[in-house]
């Protein structure tokens, strides 16, 4: 009876130590054994989808002027599923996660998913062919990074997202500058034009040379209208979202997306370019259902801008600058389709209308226009 009573009191003291100390009641209570997930329970599986995207002034779009100018080009490589999380790709997020208690948030979920991207971004201004600065224009610019991002799925409808990013990348490299001309001159060779000419302005880059830099951005996204989450055909949905980030690029957002046709996937899967949301496919086929997409879809989103180092630089002196515009419109529209290919989808999405307002001050701002070619392979993301 007294071992008794010493073991009972041990254990009290025990969980009254781990209540004084905030947040870890939940962690740190007798675990429960590790047993496989009961039958449906999500659990994502290792690799769910691997995409290529390329943005370029250059598609065809309303408004190409093909002068390579403002926003040149955009590429991004991104992976979906457990293993970014199982390479430990998303640990840095998980830290800044727990620190503005968005963690909170994704544990919450009924669902989560990981992706990583690996990206690019070129900027440049009107006249290239000249190593003079242009200070009527935007400064050339340039990033490469690597991200990390979590997504989760709440609510008993699955009518809201929650997700977090965290992104480390280098500004100012020269691989920006060796891209574009590789592509002008193949451009030149394959048209036999003079145009478009190589690019000889980008000493002036922002940080030229190489900066480190970083970015931590949370977004929350809900289906206001429209077809709610499950197997079955969809038609149409309207989502809302709000975004806020902090590094390079310090703003806060909202918008309002629209997408209709026909269509099974969740408006949370949807990607439509650089830098977005989407996951990839994550929903398992319906026995004997047919999985093939078409649809169209349309965004408009207002952004107040604090920082944008690619136009305004960060800690090393940059050659130009320029002074950023505090509220910027953009806005996006194009179509996407998906097919069957056995238990992998095809998935192409193509954007023929989509632009930014001026967003810095200075002569020759103006508002620009570019297209975007996006290409998965996706399969369920639950098994």
């Amino acid at each position: 009876m007294r071992r008794v009573y010493r073991v009972g009191l041990l254990t009290a003291l025990r969980v009254a130590i781990l209540a004084a100390l905030p947040g870890v009641v939940a962690a740190q209570e007798v675990p429960p054994p590790v047993v496989a997930p009961a039958a449906g329970v999500f659990q994502e599986a290792l690799v769910t989808g691997i995409s290529l995207l390329h943005d370029n002034d250059g598609w065809p779009h309303p408004g190409n002027s093909f002068k390579d100018d403002n926003y040149s080009a955009g590429l991004e490589i991104r992976l979906n599923g457990r293993a970014v999380r199982r390479a430990g790709l998303t640990r840095p997020l998980e830290g800044l996660d727990w620190l503005t208690r968005v963690d909170r948030r994704h544990a919450s979920g009924s669902r989560l998913f990981h992706s990583a991207q690996l990206f690019g971004l070129a900027y440049t201004p009107d006249v290239l062919d000249t190593d003079v600065p242009q200070r009527d224009d935007r400064p050339f610019a340039s990033l490469v990074g690597l991200a990390a991002r979590r997504t989760s799925v709440h609510g008993p409808a699955s009518d809201r997202v929650w997700s977090s990013e965290f992104a480390i990348g280098v500004l100012g490299l020269d691989a920006a500058r060796h891209v574009q001309t590789l592509l002008h001159r193949t451009r030149r060779w394959m048209t036999g034009n003079p145009t478009p000419v190589d690019p000889l302005g980008w000493t002036n880059q922002i940080s030229d040379g190489g900066e480190p830099t970083a970015l931590y951005r949370v977004s929350y996204e809900r289906l206001l209208a429209g077809d709610g989450a499950g197997q079955r055909r969809k038609h149409w949905q309207v989502t809302g979202a709000l975004e806020g980030s902090v590094g390079y690029q310090t703003n806060a957002s909202a918008a309002i997306t629209a997408r209709a046709g026909v269509f099974t996937s969740e408006f949370w899967e949807f990607t439509s370019g650089i830098r977005s949301a989407g996951v990839g496919r994550q929903q398992p086929a319906a026995a004997g259902g047919r999985r093939w997409e078409l649809f169209a879809f349309g965004l408009a989103r207002p952004r107040v801008v604090a920082w944008n180092a690619l136009l305004q630089g960060q800690f090393r002196e940059s050659e130009h600058t320029v002074r950023v515009k505090r509220l910027v419109g953009e806005w996006e529209g194009g179509a996407g389709a998906s097919v069957p290919m056995g238990t992998w989808h095809l998935q192409a999405v193509v954007q023929f209308a989509q632009g930014r307002t001026t967003e810095f001050v200075a002569p020759k701002a103006r508002l620009y226009t570019w297209g975007t070619i996006m290409l998965m392979m996706s399969r369920s993301a639950g098994r």
